[in-house]
């Protein structure tokens, strides 16, 4: 049944674990951060390597889980199985999964994580009700002061509204960036138990400089304005236009091996593994690998290798090289 990740926090503090858990959503970044919790409060120290297994849904099947779930702890109290992405796995595999929650071993801790389920089918509302269900949903702007508020308050600092206003600003509302800057502040604060506008300024503002991935992005998202913008920045600072082109070439041969690759329906963990990438940015790669076809890809690579000899050869200077590329990559895709 479903269930505030506050309450279970209380629970897995005071040592109680239910023998299920089924944390689902758009959020991954919050469904992380509470498979973390739990699987550090639920794992006996020392007994990691008996009592604690972690599967995929795109890489694993029902019975794989089911008995791993069904299996007794190794001189220990409990067992804890991770299975990530439930619903990549076959219709079959989550009717077994479903199965086995009907009647659980209370000496396992079975967590499954699904980005997307379809809460209208039986077999999804069995486990809703079978498990300690979360869901998590991405927060709105508006809501992110509070999550703020209170991951700084489990970091045990403080901090002032105001700098709750100018953190946002700066890093915008992407919770797993937000939690990134918030550590790079807990470290340069030193003794001091508050985080105020001078402390966000300091270490967030004087970092948040264009990159080269948003450049990428923005050539991507066929957003040439910007992406001239970010072009011009990244110079001005310092960037070598030669490594500059080097990740714009990376980053289209990324996108041109993905769309190849997207009628062969290979798990993200796989997909991401052959391309060499985390995970986490598979999805922006494959929203934007979608957007084109694979000649508009080879016609971009081909621009690339031009841009590469001009550079090495050419009597045009490198950012003039550079931005008759943003155009060429714009318009030819």
């Amino acid at each position: 049944m479903k269930t505030a990740i506050e309450q279970l926090h209380k629970e897995w503090n005071a040592g109680r674990f239910a023998p299920l858990y089924l944390f689902y959503g758009q959020d991954d970044y919050q469904i992380d951060l509470a498979c973390a919790a739990l699987v550090d409060k639920a794992v006996e120290p020392g007994s990691e390597d008996f009592n604690f297994d972690q599967l995929y849904g795109g890489e694993s099947d029902g019975a794989a889980i089911v008995n791993i779930a069904a299996s007794y702890p190794m001189m220990a109290e409990r067992r804890v199985l991770l299975v990530k992405n439930l619903h990549q796995l076959a219709a079959a595999g989550i009717e077994l999964v479903a199965r086995y929650a009907k009647n659980p071993l209370p000496s396992t801790c079975l967590i499954l994580t699904a980005a997307k389920i379809d809460a209208r089918r039986s077999v999804w509302q069995q486990l809703i009700q079978s498990c300690s269900a979360v869901e998590f949903k991405p927060l709105y702007d508006n809501q992110v002061p509070e999550w703020l508020q209170r991951r700084i308050s489990q970091s045990g600092l403080t901090i002032t509204t105001e700098a709750i206003r100018l953190l946002q600003g700066l890093t915008g509302s992407s919770l797993r960036q937000l939690d990134s800057e918030i550590e790079k502040i807990r470290i340069n604060l030193g003794e001091r138990k508050e985080i105020g506008v001078e402390d966000v300024e300091r270490v967030v503002g004087s970092s948040r400089q264009f990159s080269v991935f948003e450049l990428c992005d923005a050539v991507g998202q066929h957003r040439i304005g910007a992406g001239l913008a970010i072009l011009d920045h990244m110079l001005t600072q310092g960037e070598q236009p030669t490594g500059i082109l080097a990740m714009l070439a990376r980053h289209f041969l990324i996108l041109a091996k993905l769309h190849s690759m997207r009628g062969r329906r290979l798990p993200e963990e796989s997909l991401a593994k052959a391309l060499k990438i985390q995970p986490f940015f598979l999805r922006n790669y494959s929203a934007q690998a979608g957007a084109f076809t694979g000649a508009q890809l080879s016609t971009a690579l081909g621009h690339l290798l031009e841009a590469d000899a001009q550079l090495k050869s050419s009597y045009q200077k490198p950012a003039l090289v550079l931005e008759l590329l943003l155009f060429k990559l714009r318009y030819a895709l």
